[in-house]
């Protein structure tokens, strides 16, 4: 064959390999290609799903986190400012300040006044029960008892005590005191 010849059928094999290709390439490769693209995609956005999911997942274990010390607090708060007078806490608590204090509690009297008034909304109002106390001691427990009485967890605010020596028979002049206190103890409405 001539030189001719064999490079004119050299040319048209390739042709026909190239054509092959091209076949092959659409009829075989790229459907196979865009499936890929397509699975490539899917599992990209699944991926960035997941991501999404984990970060929300975190934020909600984060919210829980503060929702669990804000119910702390509030069950903080719940004993500085009870939810209601609950008058045999008080009177409990009284009565474990002064055996403390080694003083004697004589009379204790309460009466409630009425709510303060809230300037916001949501806040609740402030009940206010004003207790009349009388207790008798030496100077330094009844001094301990009022420094017990506002260290004490529930908010209680001293508004008016009297003094007086106490005379009575076999007691030094000046030893005993008698201490009329006027306090007031805060409960939420």
């Amino acid at each position: 064959m001539k030189t001719s010849t064999k490079r004119i059928l050299s040319i048209g094999l390739a042709g026909l390999f190239f054509i092959g290709i091209l076949v092959v390439f659409g009829s075989l490769i790229r459907p196979e290609m865009t499936k890929i693209n397509e699975k490539r995609a899917l599992l990209s956005s699944k991926e960035t799903l997941f991501s999404n999911e984990q970060d929300a997942v975190s934020q909600v274990r984060d919210l829980i986190g503060q929702f669990q010390s804000i119910v702390k607090l509030q069950e903080t708060v719940s004993l500085a400012l009870p939810l209601e007078e609950n008058i045999t806490q008080i009177l409990n608590q009284l009565q474990s300040i002064a055996n403390l204090s080694n003083v004697e509690m004589r009379s204790f009297s309460i009466r409630p006044l009425a709510f303060e008034a809230s300037r916001q909304p949501l806040v609740k109002r402030l009940g206010v029960l004003e207790l009349d106390i009388s207790i008798d001691g030496p100077y330094d427990n009844i001094k301990n008892f009022l420094r017990s009485l506002e260290t004490n967890v529930r908010v209680v605010n001293a508004k008016s005590f009297r003094l007086a020596t106490i005379s009575g028979e076999g007691s030094p002049p000046g030893e005993d005191f008698n201490m009329t206190l006027t306090v007031e103890v805060y409960h939420q409405e």
